[in-house]
């Protein structure tokens, strides 16, 4: 498994290293908006996780039987944590795509300054 991961690591930092610095600095600007879009959609989710866990608790507190809602809510809430989960993994590749291209682009910085042999 380490070595597939690698691999891909490779030909990710392949294909990001042939950009051109401008296209580097665009695709470093969508990260940060994907990453942001991630974390609203994750706060969302979490406000929603709340309202079925509250409607659930209700009705568990209550000491009453679980009706059709109860079920459903525990269903989206489940959905909701899967959603959460995909989320919190889209943000960290992309998150990971951020930092490798600032490590390009500090590289190619630092590359500038030296003599070519």
């Amino acid at each position: 498994m380490k070595g597939r991961c690698n691999m891909d690591n490779h030909i990710i930092y392949k294909e990001i290293s042939r950009l051109r610095t401008s296209d580097l600095l665009v695709t470093k600007m969508d990260c940060t908006k994907r990453m942001s879009l991630y974390k609203s959609l994750k706060h969302g989710l979490i406000g929603l996780m709340g309202i079925f866990v509250g409607q659930v608790v209700k009705t568990t507190f209550a000491d009453q039987a679980m009706s059709m809602m109860d079920y459903v809510s525990i269903l989206s809430g489940l959905y909701c944590v899967v959603g959460y989960l995909i989320l919190d993994t889209l943000e960290a590749s992309t998150a990971a795509q951020k930092e490798l291209i600032c490590d390009v682009l500090a590289l190619r910085t630092s590359r500038t300054g030296k003599k070519k042999s």
